[in-house]
């Protein structure tokens, strides 16, 4: 499953048969199929945050 972010209005169909109303904005989890799908034509991109590794720790200052 991925998290992605919608950049326009449309109906899709994530389930192959049954029409949803996708709107812009929204950040929905799809399967990575259809996810890669709506990436691939520019209706939704990778939302921000789910794909990142976290930021490396800050080393500790060494007070002696």
């Amino acid at each position: 499953m991925r998290t992605v972010e919608i950049l326009r209005t449309f109906d899709g169909y994530p389930t192959g048969r049954d029409e949803r109303r996708f709107t812009a904005g929204e950040q929905p989890e799809l399967s990575n199929e259809y996810a890669a799908l709506l990436i691939a034509k520019g209706l939704a991109k990778e939302a921000s945050g789910t794909t990142k590794a976290a930021p490396p720790a800050k080393p500790k200052d060494d007070a002696a």
